[in-house]
């Protein structure tokens, strides 16, 4: 990590999402005693472009149902959740964040998930598994804390059983501006160690991973985004202007609103991409 665990749980831990959650699932009407994963989709799939991203992920990778799988900055569970409740896989979260831990174990007992998906608090630099023990490991923009993304990467590979695959989705430094803090990831600038795309692509390669896919969805994200604007403007002109019940503003916490539009204005000036990739472990 570029700073102190404690420094980045102050970034990321607002406190108190597990009531704002379920405020907002009760503001839509919803039944907490059948809350559906497709539910708690807005305010768990804590990344760029959202339940959309996760799908196209999915559906990239081809991963096999019925895998077991590592989430690897597993954040609130939501793309965990989506693998258990479409593939049938079997899913261990791991997040710096026991937080975010505690919240995604219970939003899964919610969702009646808990016998296919489980988080615990640890590092991403020492997995805490052995070789071998994994048929998928998945991340989502996750890396962009980390300075020593070779040991991660290292880590991964071991972990990763051979014939298995691994999967992500991830922020990369774009044009080499500086970017515009703060971010998601970020409050400071040593909290954000962003790599270029190709460089990222060699230390996931020099981890004895086989790529399979690479692509830049740039564009994509940029779509998704406008999109949502163009919806929050509408209900705006409607009458509405506050936020949904549910939604990344409630994990970002007071900044979120200043976060999000940082996030976006670095994308549009090209001094942050976006990419999606599948390897697959030599058997």
């Amino acid at each position: 990590m570029g700073e102190s665990h404690e420094e980045m749980l102050r970034h990321y831990e607002p406190g108190g999402l597990l009531p704002r959650i379920v405020a907002g699932l009760q503001a839509l009407g919803k039944d907490l005693d059948s809350v559906t994963h497709e539910d708690l989709a807005p305010a768990d799939e804590f990344h760029s472009a959202g339940r959309s991203a996760t799908r196209a992920l999915v559906e990239l990778a081809k991963i096999p149902p019925g895998s077991r799988v590592l989430d690897v900055g597993s954040g609130l569970g939501g793309p965990a959740r989506y693998l258990a409740a479409t593939l049938g896989c079997d899913v261990t979260g791991i997040d710096l964040s026991p937080e975010f831990c505690g919240l995604a174990n219970a939003l899964s007992r919610m969702t009646r998930l808990s016998d296919r998906t489980r988080f615990q608090a640890g590092d991403a630099l020492e997995l805490p598994f052995a070789a071998s023990s994994f048929d998928v490991v998945w991340t989502i923009q996750m890396q962009m804390n980390i300075r020593d993304k070779r040991r991660l990467y290292s880590g991964i590979a071991r972990v990763l059983r051979p014939g298995g695959l691994f999967v992500c989705q991830e922020i990369c430094a774009g044009n080499g501006e500086p970017i515009e803090l703060p971010v998601p990831w970020a409050s400071r600038p040593n909290q954000s160690h962003l790599a270029d795309a190709e460089s990222l692509r060699g230390l996931i390669r020099g981890a004895g991973l086989l790529e399979r896919t690479w692509r830049d969805i740039t564009a994509d994200i940029v779509a998704a985004r406008k999109a949502q604007q163009a919806k929050a403007q509408a209900s705006g002109a409607s009458g509405s202007s506050a936020p949904p019940p549910l939604g990344m503003h409630l994990v970002l916490g007071e900044q979120a609103a200043v976060k999000m539009s940082n996030s976006g204005r670095n994308t549009d000036a090209g001094r942050t991409v976006f990419i999606q990739g599948v390897f697959d472990k030599p058997g």
